[in-house]
């Protein structure tokens, strides 16, 4: 889904959405908040069910064996696990952003890590840019989190509402979605073979 179809859905849903208009809505101040509300959203369903990512690491003789996980995953949000094939390797984490390899240590190893989400660009130059931005900038989550979304984008553009209460609704309505947000992004699958005729 790209930020254009997640500002129809929003904009739809507060009945703010104009078609004809290049902004999809006539309020300036929704304009020009809407892609920071955007990002908050992104930042708070990314806790609820996680962005997997990895990353292959090739260590040589003459490498360092302390490694800086900070630098070495720039959009780590979690590690998850190291994977060295069939290699037993005693690796020490004193931290959490710290890896110490044993020192004889010389392969390539995987990173299986959770990661940042992106975030849309908030300041543009042009409404040309801010155009682009909302027909180039594809959302990374399941398609299931992002039905989740407007309802708190909406819930934040609506919450100095104190007339219509409709923030208020929103807000209700994001909370019940996001506590039925199942965490795993596949279920588990047991296949019992052979066993024994009684």
């Amino acid at each position: 889904m790209t930020l254009k179809e997640m500002k129809i859905k929003t904009f739809s849903l507060i009945e703010e959405y104009y078609p004809d208009v290049p902004d999809l809505a006539e309020d300036e101040d929704v304009i020009n908040k809407i892609n920071g509300v955007v990002n908050q959203i992104i930042m708070d369903l990314m806790k609820y069910r996680k962005l997997p990512a990895s990353k292959d690491v090739e260590i040589k003789e003459e490498d360092s064996k302390i490694l800086d996980l900070s630098k070495l995953l720039a959009d780590c949000y979690q590690i998850s696990n190291f994977y060295f094939g069939e290699e037993v390797v005693d690796y020490k984490m004193p931290n959490e952003t710290t890896l110490i390899l044993p020192k004889e240590y010389v392969g390539t190893f995987t990173i299986y890590y959770y990661k940042f989400p992106k975030l849309a660009k908030t300041m543009f130059e042009s409404d040309d840019e801010r155009t682009a931005e909302d027909t180039n900038f594809i959302f990374e989550q399941d398609p299931d989190i992002l039905e989740i979304m407007p309802y708190g984008i909406a819930a934040d553009l609506l919450k100095m509402d104190m007339i219509s209460n409709y923030g208020s609704y929103f807000y209700q309505r994001y909370t019940e979605l996001k506590q039925m947000i199942d965490s795993r992004r596949t279920k588990g699958l047991v296949i019992i073979t052979g066993g024994v005729d009684i």
